[in-house]
């Protein structure tokens, strides 16, 4: 069957991969946690290849992982390792040319594999600006933003993904390809079908384009590096930034321990004498803005010493991920509540032996918590439970902006109505039938 399988594939697309340690390096995750086993990887660089890889692929019952940039922390952008299927994964990332580009509107339409980087290079120059933007933007792809419906530092200003998604073409599980690429901006004319493609993770077709709303940018910001005690003091300067008028772009948090790891990471000086319980990164529009906070806090206007301290920031995870295999969560609880949140989470995660060191970072503005754990195997989910369990308390969601994949699906139900998960079974029974696509993310195979 998988001579079969390869034979056929080499008949629709050029550039397909048999050899097990090439296939290795797309069926393990950025976190290296999670490794799967697929039995063929093929790169198409159009939507037609892709059409008949689907149509071969559900011929012979071979199930399909479509995978992006694979910067996803769930395990939903790698194979499972036990499927009983065969399984041929497809990598989006040759779908990576600049298909139309409407400098007058504002609006772009891209292959999937377009990084978010490479976007960001195309549009500025014409004046706009993408309105996502994230620390993974050099491998991150469009595809994987729009199925995972990724966030980023500028969510507070601008929205998550779907806030900024124009039109999807995809091809579905019987081969066809349905696209509103070039509707009207204007456009009510029924269900918008392709919108749940927008954080589906790939369970209901290959997102093979899509075109995005850009932003002028803003033409001036401010940002300031503030020491705080507690996450709830972070939050209460927050709420005077905001209370006073400010255009915020953007409000981020570090931990003391996720410092401490960043500063050895990237070889990045003290920003004080003495390291903060937390730092906070607050950016606002407008230059040389003044502020009535901690008379220790840092602040600049100056383009090249906001770079250098959002390094303070981006490299956060790829600083937990050197320790090691690191457990990391992505969850959320109401803004408000962030502090209250972490000082249940740090007094848990310390009574539990078999971690030995945790932290976490995040986007302040949207009550969205990073957490780092080290200590427990790879395939120990017990800590990771009771966190999800303390967000479900908390009324929170499980994940923020990473996609449930395979690491929270047992979980889904802590934080969604039994109802909601009836109709995702629903949706996905009508445009996947046969479980084609991502056996095993999201819901059940």
């Amino acid at each position: 069957m998988t001579d079969a399988l390869n034979l056929a594939l080499a008949n629709v697309v050029p550039n397909v991969i048999t050899d097990k340690d090439l296939i290795a390096s797309y069926t393990r995750d950025w976190t290296g946690r999670f490794n799967g086993k697929a039995d063929v990887v093929v790169r198409p660089k159009n939507t037609n290849q892709i059409a008949e890889i689907v149509i071969l692929c559900k011929k012979l019952g071979v199930a399909i992982q479509i995978q992006g940039g694979n910067t996803g922390l769930v395990g939903g952008s790698v194979p499972p390792p036990d499927s009983a299927r065969q399984i041929c994964l497809v990598s989006t990332c040759a779908l990576d040319s600049i298909i139309n580009f409407d400098v007058v509107t504002g609006h772009i339409t891209v292959g999937a594999g377009v990084s978010v980087a490479q976007i960001q290079s195309t549009v500025r120059a014409s004046g706009w600006e993408f309105p996502i933007d994230l620390a993974s933007r050099e491998s991150a792809t469009i595809g994987g933003l729009v199925a995972t419906n990724a966030g980023g530092i500028r969510v507070c200003a601008f929205g998550m993904t779907r806030q900024s998604v124009a039109g999807i073409e995809m091809v579905l599980a019987d081969g066809q390809v349905i696209s509103n690429l070039t509707s009207p901006l204007k456009d009510n004319t029924g269900y918008p079908i392709q919108d749940l493609a927008v954080g589906a993770e790939g369970t209901l077709g290959i997102i093979t384009a899509v075109r995005m709303k850009l932003i002028r940018p803003t033409v001036s910001s401010t940002l300031f590096i503030i020491p705080c005690d507690s996450l709830q003091l972070a939050y209460e300067t927050l709420l005077s930034v905001q209370k006073a008028g400010h255009n915020l772009l953007a409000a981020e948090y570090v931990d003391a321990k996720s410092m401490h790891l960043i500063m050895n990471y990237s070889q990045l000086r003290p920003l004080w004498e003495t390291n903060p319980s937390v730092t906070v990164f607050i950016e606002v529009a407008g230059s040389n803005v003044q502020l009535e906070i901690d008379s220790w806090a840092l602040g600049t206007s100056n383009s090249a010493e906001k770079r250098n301290f959002w390094r303070y920031r981006e490299t956060a995870s790829d600083s937990w991920t050197a320790v090691g295999k690191v457990h990391k969560l992505d969850v959320s609880v109401s803004v408000d509540q962030i502090g209250a949140f972490e000082s249940k989470l740090t007094a848990m995660l310390s009574d539990f032996e078999i971690v030995t060191s945790f932290g976490s970072f995040g986007h302040l503005a949207d009550g969205n918590l990073h957490i780092e754990i080290v200590g427990p195997a790879e395939d120990d989910y017990e800590v990771d439970k009771s966190v999800l369990e303390l967000v479900a308390k908390f009324h929170g969601s499980i994940s923020a902006e990473h996609g449930i994949g395979r690491a929270k699906r047992e979980y889904l139900g802590l934080t969604r109505d039994a109802i909601d998960i009836e109709f995702m079974q629903k949706i996905k029974e009508v445009f996947d039938p046969e479980r084609l696509f991502n056996p095993g993310v999201l819901l059940p195979d």
